[in-house]
């Protein structure tokens, strides 16, 4: 009899674990799909209006090529006026920009850094360098 209560006992614990192991994703990667979907909807919003966006990100090298990448969703957006963005190259900066979702670029209107404490470390003691 106690070797089958046993033997019931943890057949119990190893189904618990595995039913656990199977349970869909937490409400914290749901809740960041959420986030990235809502971002994507009123960039498609605004880009189909001709409105100006205001967008956080980072302005990068890409393959030869300077992108800014937003910040919410991750995504490369080329920019087509570069010479809004000259000198910010590698800084953390709010853009207003217009959105071309064709060809997937932005229209800067206006560059704004970020503060220091929204820097990277790294970015932090390159300035400090200057």
């Amino acid at each position: 009899m106690k070797r089958i209560t046993t033997f019931l006992f943890a057949f119990l614990i190893t189904a618990s674990l595995t039913l656990a192991a199977q349970e869909p994703a937490t409400k914290d990667q749901t809740a960041g799909d959420k986030k990235v979907q809502k971002a994507e909807k009123k960039e498609a919003t605004a880009a189909e209006k001709g409105k100006a966006m205001s967008l956080t990100g980072w302005v990068k090298d890409q393959d030869g090529k300077t992108v800014f990448i937003n910040d919410k969703d991750k995504q490369a957006w080329s920019i087509a006026n570069l010479d809004a963005v000259k000198g910010h190259e590698g800084h953390h900066v709010k853009i207003k920009a217009m959105l071309n979702e064709a060809d997937h670029s932005v229209n800067v209107e206006k560059v704004t850094m970020m503060s220091k404490g929204k820097q990277t470390g790294e970015q932090q003691k390159a300035e400090e360098k200057k």
